[in-house]
């Protein structure tokens, strides 16, 4: 039996696997092949897009429609109520508490000439008595001495028509009463009677009693004004803001007793900025010409859930810039706190008006100076400080204007560029330049956009077409 080669049996294997290596390379070949033709028929299937590629959308803008305005702009500010006089109550002269006016408490209201405290003035009494009888006694001397120089000017007459009839040249028993004193008695007499002395003719006697009599009445109306003064009475009509005084206390001259203010003037003071203060005509006038500005303002207070008014009047300004907030305070008076409150507005308000007092928080309203034509818009469509953009045919269009006041949420701007009627756009854009084309919610076709049209934000649009701050 012969044995069989060595290699015989490598050869019959490497036969046996190459049908198996065809076959899964033919598999493989299958599947790409299929996987094409998938592709190919997917492509071939493919949704046909008719007609042409929309154009890119314009971006979503919000935009608001402004009038021309010619009514007066109504300035605004705050400030706090404070009385306009106010006073330290205190007696000119001392002495013990015999009386206290009852009304004498804080927050009571008292009248102009109302007696608040009195002082024992038995005292005070007793030396106007002294200083009267002074009086009288000064009367009497004055008196006399009056007589006294009308007997001298008798006395000299009738010397003068002796002389005149006799011519004598001899002594008088009368003449050494007219003869000035240190000269001679020789001197003729008829000299010395054509020129008799004051002291002679008893001028001199009638001046020092009148003088008497002028510091006796002098005294007697100080004593009488230190009777007055033990009463301490109302300078006007006010409400007390502090007592501190008690009867049987003894006080001393100038010791404070009370404090009061005038309840029938209060003001306000309000830190305005200058631009708003530029817009109150005559602002100025009790620094340039001396008078009050004289122009209406209206005060308002909030006050047990309602508002409330007061009519008043621009006073001027406190006559300096605040270093601080760089700000002008406007003063603003009011004349009736009492009695001249009404409801802020139109509706009615349950209740009296309350009287307005100091410390209250108050806003101001002023009526500036106006334009004749004005507009009037939001704050966030100002761009850069002084331009805004308008739109027109469904274009940016940029627009110059001039702010004239800040009030909350709006602003009055001027600009010739404006038309009556004219649509800005409110919000902003990631990029704009003039006459760029942008869309508004009165040009939209579906209920909402994706915010990319609108650059990143989607801008508020009302239902009839007017923007809002995006």
């Amino acid at each position: 039996m012969a044995e069989a080669e060595p290699g015989g049996s490598d050869d019959s294997g490497e036969k046996d696997g190459a049908p198996d290596k065809r076959k899964w390379r033919l598999i493989a070949l299958g599947v790409l092949l299929a996987a094409v033709a998938v592709a190919a028929a997917l492509w071939l299937l493919r949704p046909q897009q008719q007609g042409e590629e929309p154009p890119e959308r314009a971006p979503l803008v919000g935009v608001t429609r402004i009038d021309e305005r010619s009514e007066p702009i109504r300035v605004t500010g705050q400030g706090t109520v404070r009385a306009v006089s106010e006073l330290a109550l205190s007696l000119q002269v001392g002495g013990r508490v015999a009386w206290v006016n009852p009304s004498l408490r804080r927050g009571e209201r008292v009248r102009r000439g109302e007696t608040l405290v009195r002082i024992e003035s038995a005292d005070y009494a007793s030396r106007a008595e002294q200083a009267r009888a002074e009086v009288e006694r000064a009367r009497l001397d004055l008196a006399r001495a009056e007589e006294t120089r009308a007997t001298r000017e008798e006395e000299f007459e009738r010397l003068r028509e002796r002389l005149a009839q006799d011519d004598a040249r001899a002594s008088d028993r009368i003449e050494g009463d007219f003869v000035r004193p240190g000269e001679a008695r020789g001197r003729d007499t008829a000299q010395l009677a054509e020129n008799p002395s004051p002291l002679a003719l008893g001028e001199r006697e009638v001046d020092a009693a009148q003088a008497a009599l002028a510091g006796a009445r002098a005294r007697l109306a100080d004593a009488r004004r230190d009777v007055a003064r033990t009463r301490l009475k109302a300078p006007f009509d006010g409400v007390v803001r502090s007592k501190s005084v008690e009867r049987g206390q003894f006080v001393r001259p100038g010791e404070q007793l009370a404090e009061l203010y005038d309840a029938g003037t209060l003001e306000v003071v309000v830190p305005l900025t200058q631009r708003k203060a530029a817009l109150i005509p005559r602002v100025f006038a009790p620094v340039t010409s001396g008078s009050a500005a004289g122009l209406p303002a209206t005060v308002r207070v909030d006050f047990g859930g309602a508002s409330w008014a007061w009519d008043a009047t621009v006073e001027g300004t406190q006559g300096e810039i605040d270093p601080q907030t760089r700000t002008l305070g406007v003063v603003v008076r009011i004349a009736r706190p009492v009695g001249g409150g009404r409801p802020a507005v139109d509706a009615e308000t349950p209740g009296e008006a309350p009287p307005l007092l100091p410390g209250f928080f108050a806003d101001v309203e002023f009526l500036a100076e106006t334009p004749p034509a004005y507009y009037a818009i939001p704050r966030d469509a100002l761009r850069a400080g002084t331009r805004v953009w308008a739109l027109r045919e469904g274009r940016i269009e940029f627009i110059h204007v001039d702010v004239i006041a800040r009030e909350g949420a709006e602003l009055f701007v001027t600009g010739p560029g404006f038309r009556d009627g004219e649509r800005i756009v409110t919000g902003d854009l990631p990029s704009i330049s003039e006459g760029m084309k942008v869309r508004t919610g009165e040009d939209r076709s579906t209920p909402a956009l994706d915010a990319r049209e609108s650059g990143g934000e989607t801008p508020a649009i009302g239902s009839d077409g007017k923007g809002g701050g995006a």
